[in-house]
C-alpha cells in the first residue's frame, strides 16, 4: 500500500504525534510506501525510517494566532502537496488535517481515513473550552465560530473514521453523527535499553528502599487533573506520610502554578513531591518498573496510553473513567474511578500500597493483560487489515 499520513505538526512529543511516528515506521518496515506531511517536524524528537518521504509545508503553528489569520494560505500549501500525491490512502489526525484531506481531490481512487484521537476539543468539548484560561477561552470562542463547521465538514467527507477508543467512538457519533471503526493502539512489549540497566530510582532520588513512589506524567493541559492529583496525594500522606509523588514530563505553567499553590496551602512537605522533568524514552520503562503506583488523573481523556505503559511494566494504575476504561481492567490491573471522586481514588490507592498480596496479583495481571491485548505488532496488523479493507471496498 501507498499510505500518506497528514497532521498539523510534529514538534513536542505527545500522544497523537508519537502514534503517527510509530505507525509510519511500522508500516514502512512491513514494506509499504509511506509519506508524512506536516507543517513542521522536529527531527530530533521524531525519528522516521530513511525510506519514509517527509514533506514540511512550513508556516506558523496553531499556537500562533497567525496560523488562523492565514488559514487560507496554509490550506493552499497543504492542498498543493495532497493534489500531487500518488497513494492509496490518506490518513489524517485531527483538525485541520481532516478538513484539508477531505476537500475534493482529482483522484477519487484515493481513500481518506480520519483516524480520530478525539473530536477537536477546542470546538466540541464544552467542559474543555469553557474552563480554558481567560485569554485562551476567548480566543477559542472566536476560532469555534469560524472553524468548527470546517472540522465537521472534514469528518463528514472522510471515507471512513477510525476511533482510538470506545470513549472517542461515542464522541464521534455524538459530534459528527457518524459511526466509526474501533482500533486500539498497542505498545512494544519487549523494548529494552541497556543504557539504564543499573538505574536505581530510589537511590537517584535519595529515598529509602521501601518508600512508596506514586508516579504521574503528561500534565500538558488544564484538564489533566493537576488539582485532583494533589488533593488525592494530600489525603494519602495522612495515612502514609513517607509516600513520594514523582511528577515527570512536560507541565504547562497553569498546572505547575496549581500544584505549587496547593502544596503551600495544604502544607505538604516539599520533600514529598519531586518534579522530575523530561524523561528519556530509554528511561521511562525503568521508572515505571520501580515506582509503586501510577496515577492518571486526566478528566475525560480520550485513551489510556500511559496506563498501558504502566501496566506493561507491572505497575498498577489508577485513573478516572473515559478512554482508560478501554485499557484498564477495573479491580484486576488497577482501578477506574468516577470523575472527581477524590475519596474513592485515595482509598483504593492506599489499599494497593498497604496490601502486598493484592499488589502482586494486580502487578502480574497487568503484565499479562498488556501482552495479550495491547501488543504493538497485533495492533499494527489489525490496522493494516482495516486499511486493506478500505482500499478494496468499491473497487
Amino acid at each position: 500500500m501507498k499510505i500518506t499520513f497528514v497532521t498539523s505538526h510534529l514538534t513536542g512529543i505527545v500522544g497523537g504525534s508519537k502514534f503517527l511516528m510509530e505507525f509510519a515506521n511500522s508500516f514502512c518496515e512491513r514494506g509499504h510506501d509511506i509519506t508524512v506531511i506536516a507543517q513542521k517536524i522536529y527531527k530530533n524528537n521524531y525519528q522516521f525510517q530513511n525510506k519514509i518521504s517527509i514533506i514540511e509545508v512550513k508556516g506558523p503553528l496553531p499556537s500562533n494566532p497567525l496560523h488562523w489569520l492565514f488559514f487560507k494560505i496554509l490550506k493552499r500549501k497543504f492542498l498543493k502537496e495532497i493534489y500531487n500525491l500518488d497513494c492509496d490512502l490518506i490518513i489524517s489526525l485531527s483538525f485541520p488535517a481532516n478538513y484539508f484531506c477531505s476537500i475534493e481531490k482529482e483522484n477519487d481512487n484515493i481513500k481518506h481515513i480520519y483516524y480520530c484521537l478525539e473530536p477537536y476539543r477546542f470546538f466540541h468539548d464544552k467542559k474543555f473550552y469553557s474552563n480554558c484560561p481567560f485569554l485562551l477561552r476567548n480566543i477559542t470562542r472566536i476560532l469555534r465560530f469560524f472553524f468548527k463547521k470546517l472540522d465537521i465538514k472534514g469528518a463528514l467527507a472522510a471515507d471512513e473514521i477510525v476511533s482510538i477508543s470506545n470513549f472517542t467512538k461515542e464522541r464521534v457519533k455524538k459530534t459528527y453523527n457518524r459511526e466509526s471503526y474501533l482500533h486500539h493502539i498497542g505498545i512494544e512489549i519487549n523494548e529494552n535499553s541497556i543504557k539504564y540497566n543499573n538505574f536505581n530510582l530510589r537511590y537517584s532520588l535519595s529515598l529509602k528502599e521501601r518508600t512508596p513512589i506514586i508516579f504521574t506524567l503528561g500534565l500538558t493541559h488544564y484538564l489533566k487533573g493537576a488539582k485532583e492529583l494533589i488533593l488525592i496525594f494530600h489525603k494519602i500522606l495522612k495515612e502514609i506520610p513517607e509516600a513520594t509523588l514523582l511528577i515527570g514530563g512536560k507541565i504547562i505553567k497553569e498546572n505547575e502554578k496549581i500544584i505549587r499553590k496547593l502544596i503551600k496551602r495544604l502544607k505538604i512537605p516539599e520533600k514529598n513531591i519531586i518534579f522530575y522533568g523530561f524523561i528519556e524514552r530509554e528511561l521511562i520503562d525503568k521508572i515505571y518498573e520501580q515506582t509503586t503506583l501510577t496515577f492518571y488523573t486526566a478528566i475525560d481523556e480520550a485513551y489510556g496510553y500511559i496506563p498501558i505503559e504502566s501496566m506493561k511494566n507491572g505497575t498498577p494504575i489508577l485513573a478516572f473513567e473515559g478512554g482508560p476504561s478501554d485499557t484498564i481492567r477495573d479491580g484486576e490491573t488497577g482501578y477506574l474511578i468516577k470523575n472527581n471522586n477524590i475519596d474513592d481514588f485515595t482509598q483504593k490507592a492506599i489499599k494497593l500500597i498497604k496490601d502486598e498480596n493484592l499488589y502482586k496479583i494486580f502487578s502480574k495481571n497487568a503484565k499479562i493483560h498488556v501482552k495479550n491485548n495491547f501488543n504493538f505488532e497485533k495492533s499494527i496488523s489489525e490496522l493494516e487489515s482495516l486499511f486493506e479493507k478500505f482500499i478494496s471496498r468499491n473497487k
